[in-house]
């Protein structure tokens, strides 16, 4: 599902028009976006929880340069599904027959 699709499917599920349903969407990327810079976690329920954490500085080889290079440290978001989701995904066992 691309993003015209989300907004299409959300416009027609709340019954607002898809301008609004886009403005509303804005407004949800940008404070999760925000709660994220300042290293908060968002957590929302069925959903799963946002979180930050930051990889540690590294050594790593560049074989172009046939040398050793020391990659920064680095603010990464990490994502964890909700047990619900967990649920949904849990794939169908299918027979061998």
């Amino acid at each position: 599902m691309n993003y015209k699709e989300l907004i299409e499917r959300l416009a027609s599920q709340t019954g607002h028009s898809q301008k609004k349903t886009r403005q509303l969407l804005g407004e949800v990327t940008s404070v999760l976006s925000d709660q994220l810079s300042e290293g908060k976690s968002v957590s929302i329920p069925d959903l799963g929880t946002y979180d930050t954490k930051i990889n540690d500085e590294k050594k790593v080889y560049n074989p172009h340069y046939d040398a050793f290079i020391l990659v920064p440290p680095k603010r990464v978001v990490e994502f964890t599904p909700s047990s619900v989701i967990k649920e949904k995904m849990k794939f169908l066992e299918t027979s061998d027959e």
